[in-house]
């Protein structure tokens, strides 16, 4: 390695240092000798004598140009040590992009194309001990601006080979849909189901704080598992979208979020998550007055099956608010509530139709079913997301990661107009 031949090169280079000045040793004896020679001492002696010092200064000239050699070898390797622990430092740049096309018609909107949406993740690892990772989500507002947020940012400590520390900001482990199928390239169908399409759902979508992941077998079967704690939920303070479950970068109590998820894989194919949190979800102020917490429980639970070109899978969340003082307006004081509960899940199925044609175009179509709902019991305030949707799409696969996606959706909704909305979408990975 780097460090032992540092290590040997300082050996030597002592080594030569002890030579050196064994050497200036013995010419300063003889030097000193030649001063107290008797001067009955004959021509030829004091001439040996002479030759002698001499020799040794050449020895010695010839020991400083190899100790110059050794310590030009150790900077050498000093400085090769130092390269390949900079070439140990490896990047790489990845993400996904988004064109969307909508037709809806319901009586206050508008058909819109969507700006590209441009979702660039950078990973940076340190041999196989540390790796950051960073997602950016940059996207087009219809009033032509732009707005980047930051979906995650975190540094991952591998500490053994089925433990993962993360640090930062992260993509919840709760359930299957946010962690692995949210990227437009990944997802079958062109939207999010209801309830899990934004921060005012029943799905947490980030977290901020420290989480440990893994693997491991049992047997023939292999587990995953991701525990966390972190900064936690808030109250909506707009009337309507009930608790906010976006990472946050403070906490506005003293409680944290603990939650994770256990996910079984008794076949290749097939994945059981049962998923879990808990927290507390301090109130509103309002106008100002006194606010009170309330307990937030979450359970969850997702079931996968995929095989060939076969993919099945669904989830179902519920979320449990207790009672608390609150405002549910900036603009009110605080009140009591009633505690609150939502629930959202849905099932889907895709298939590939290479499973059923050798056909170069027809193979890489993959019709998609959904259906999604979106319910709450509890205060009329919470109940205007309330959404029940059948989603029927097709999507053509140009490449593994390059798709194009066409979808009909009926949206029945319990306190606005229904809606029947036409979506089209692009999606690349890279």
């Amino acid at each position: 390695s780097s460090s032992s031949r540092i290590s040997a090169c300082g050996r030597k280079a002592l080594k030569i240092r002890y030579a050196e000045a064994s050497v200036v040793a013995m010419a300063v004896a003889a030097a000193i000798g030649l001063a107290g020679w008797p001067e009955q001492a004959s021509a030829e002696t004091n001439e040996a004598l002479r030759e002698r010092v001499l020799t040794m200064e050449e020895q010695l000239q010839e020991l400083k140009k190899r100790l110059d050699g050794a310590e030009r070898k150790a900077e050498e390797a000093k400085k090769e040590a130092t390269s390949e622990d900079n070439r140990a430092i490896k990047w790489h740049f990845t993400g996904y992009g988004t064109a969307d096309f909508t037709y809806n018609d319901a009586s206050n909107a508008s058909s819109s194309f969507a700006g590209g949406k441009f979702v660039p993740i950078f990973l940076v690892s340190y041999k196989d001990l540390m790796l950051f990772e960073g997602e950016l989500e940059t996207s087009v507002n219809t009033d032509g601006t732009t707005e980047v947020a930051l979906e995650f940012a975190n540094l991952n400590l591998f500490a053994t080979d089925w433990l993962t520390i993360t640090a930062g900001k992260f993509l919840s482990p709760i359930g299957a849909f946010q962690q692995y199928l949210h990227p437009s390239w990944i997802n079958k169908l062109p939207d999010r189901p209801a309830g899990f399409a934004d921060e005012a759902g029943a799905a947490p979508l980030t977290e901020v704080g420290v989480m440990a992941r893994g693997a491991f077998p049992i047997q023939e079967m292999t587990v995953d598992y991701a525990f966390y704690v972190g900064n936690g939920p808030r109250l909506a303070t707009e009337a309507g979208e009930g608790v906010l479950l976006e990472g946050y970068g403070g906490d506005d109590n003293d409680d944290k979020a603990f939650g994770g998820r256990i996910a079984l894989h008794p076949l290749p194919s097939v994945t059981v998550g049962l998923s879990g949190m808990r927290a507390k979800v301090k109130g509103n102020p309002g106008t100002g007055g006194a606010v009170s917490e309330g307990d937030y429980d979450l359970q969850a639970v997702d079931i996968a099956f995929k095989k060939g070109n076969f993919d099945i899978r669904g989830e179902f969340i519920r979320a449990h608010l207790g009672k608390l003082t609150t405002a549910l307006d900036a603009a009110d004081a605080p009140a009591p509530i009633s505690d609150a509960t939502w629930y959202a899940w849905y099932a889907q199925a895709a298939y590939r139709l290479a499973g059923v044609t050798d056909h170069r175009i027809l193979r890489n179509f993959e019709p998609a079913i959904r259906y999604s709902q979106f319910t709450v019991s509890g205060p009329d305030e919470f109940k205007e997301k309330e959404e029940k949707r059948w989603t029927v799409g097709l999507g053509y696969w140009f490449a593994p990661s390059i798709v194009a996606k066409a979808a009909y959706e009926m949206r029945n909704f319990s306190k606005k107009e229904d809606e029947d909305v036409v979506r089209l979408q692009v999606g690349f990975g890279f």
